[in-house]
């Protein structure tokens, strides 16, 4: 499974080791392969689509972006059309899609740099209706979802989960690879 999207797949600030494509894999037995690309936008995964999806030819591609596309255009439209046309495109060439669902954002621990990029708490309201549409698209294309909302990530001590309210910490990446293993399929023996 190709897992193709943005630093959330990549694992930024995190040893490789660490990263939930790669534990995931150690955990499942299911050969997970990394096309994660820090600070990407849907339409840059699109633009490597073929590239890092297609020509490697898998059975599934793990797709999770929008986060980017929201904060430095602050907008889902872009995500929403390119997310569909990456399911559709994995479907067209007999490879099973599968759409995470972003973690959450804790705006509070957002470093200055970043803050000054965009208003985060404004932008919420942005990044639910995002993931409506994901869960809403998905139910009604036959898409399989990986929930990287966790009641670990969630809770109160949410926060700490964190690498800086975006990214998470290896406890955040454990959680997210306790998530894909849920999702994927027992291996045939």
């Amino acid at each position: 499974m190709v897992c193709l999207g943005d630093s959330l797949t990549y694992g930024y600030g995190v040893p490789r080791k660490d990263c939930w494509v790669s534990l995931a894999a150690e955990r499942s037995g299911h050969t997970l392969v990394n096309r994660g690309v820090n600070g990407d936008t849907t339409g840059g995964m699109l633009a490597r689509f073929g590239r890092d999806v297609l020509d490697q030819g898998p059975h599934r591609v793990l797709l999770m972006g929008g986060a980017n596309d929201i904060i430095y255009g602050g907008s889902d439209a872009p995500a929403r059309l390119n997310l569909m046309a990456m399911v559709r495109q994995a479907e067209a060439a007999g490879i099973r899609p599968m759409v995470g669902l972003l973690p959450p954002i804790h705006a509070e621990g957002i470093p200055e740099p970043w803050l000054s990029m965009t208003d985060y708490q404004a932008l919420a309201t942005v990044f639910a209706a995002y993931r409506t549409w994901l869960e809403d698209f998905c139910k009604a294309s036959g898409v399989k979802t990986v929930n990287f909302s966790l009641p670990g990530l969630l809770a109160p001590e949410g926060p700490r989960r964190y690498l800086d309210g975006l990214h998470p910490n290896r406890e955040g990446h454990r959680l997210m690879a306790e998530a894909v293993c849920a999702a994927l399929p027992p291996l045939r023996a």
